[in-house]
């Protein structure tokens, strides 16, 4: 295990053949705003690299956590039950207190097996979304019938949409401002700041678009791409957008654009269905015809047993997660 510094860790990464948007430069910048000095970053082996990773170091008290999101894998053959199992073994020895980690790649036994080889265990309750839906670009894309029927109604609204190639302040702002609205409505709390957005976009990691009528933008969404697989990230309407049926109309467009610029796939990301009528989001993503794909989720380490109840209870009733 080596500790490495953030420019080696994306100059070493940049031919990795699998890194998650979630261990990408524009997160990094995202998240950095928030604290930098809290993030570390991690290789297997200086000399023959195939894991790499960058973790969240937080602290409760006199206790200290490392989070870790998805790993980049040098090569897909990397993904073995030995090379996982060490790796992991070794980030329990750096002296943190608990390790978790969450991968949103799809279900593989020998990942599963070799973490509660290293002394994982799912941790008590889940607070992640355990499967996705993925979009073929390559063939004609099928929908639902109620998604047939708002994007007939969107035809006739006279939307455009707006991919953003270049992304200034001002287009961050308006991306803020229909977010809030609709967080706002929803009676969300989640939120982040113009300057995260646009340290996020503009490396060239993650792209945004707009729906506009009248001039005027009602609609926004936020992708990751790298080679030829995009995905969702953040996606936001306003009150307009809702009665012009905007969200249907942006990620047709969007998948029309995507498929004319070499992309093959795309992950919907975050798809859980609920109980009503918290299920719509569910009900609006699925009515899209892909794949279903099941993830390997959260893992968790910890030091000593009582802490593994005691996260659940942080996550649970101070942190106020949302249990799934």
């Amino acid at each position: 295990m080596e500790i490495i510094d953030k420019d080696y860790f994306f100059v070493l990464t940049y031919d990795f053949e699998l890194v998650p948007y979630t261990q990408t430069k524009g997160m990094y910048e995202f998240n950095a705003i928030a604290g930098k000095n809290r993030i570390h970053f991690f290789i297997n082996n200086k000399l023959d690299p195939t894991i790499a990773i960058y973790g969240h170091e937080k602290t409760f008290g006199l206790l200290k956590m490392i989070q870790i999101e998805g790993e980049c894998f040098a090569k897909k053959s990397d993904i073995n039950i030995d090379n996982i199992r060490s790796f992991y073994s070794e980030i329990c020895l750096l002296g943190y207190d608990i390790v978790e980690t969450c991968s949103n790649e799809k279900y593989n036994f020998e990942y599963e097996t070799a973490l509660r080889q290293a002394g994982y265990l799912r941790p008590v309750g889940q607070f992640s979304m355990t499967a996705t839906k993925i979009i073929d670009l390559t063939t004609e894309i099928k929908y639902h019938q109620n998604w047939k029927r708002n994007l007939k109604k969107s035809s006739q609204n006279e939307l455009v949409f707006e991919p953003v190639d270049n992304p200034e302040i001002i287009d961050c702002s308006d991306f803020i401002a229909i977010y809030q609205e609709m967080i706002s409505r929803k009676s969300l709390s989640s939120s982040f700041s113009i300057e995260q957005i646009f340290s996020l976009c503009k490396n060239g990691d993650f792209k945004m678009f707009f729906v506009s009528t009248n001039q005027q933008r009602i609609a926004g969404i936020i992708v990751h791409q790298r080679k030829i697989h995009a995905g969702l990230l953040y996606a936001a309407t306003n009150k307009l957008a809702l009665q012009k049926s905007a969200s249907f109309f942006m990620y047709n467009e969007l998948f029309k654009y995507l498929n004319m610029n070499g992309f093959t796939s795309f992950d919907m990301e975050k798809l859980v269905p609920s109980t009503l009528p918290i299920n719509n989001v569910f009900i609006f993503k699925n009515g899209i015809v892909g794949n279903i794909i099941q993830l390997n989720g959260e893992w968790s380490w910890y030091r000593k047993s009582y802490l593994r109840p005691m996260m659940y209870f942080v996550k649970k009733y101070l942190m106020k997660k949302k249990e799934l």
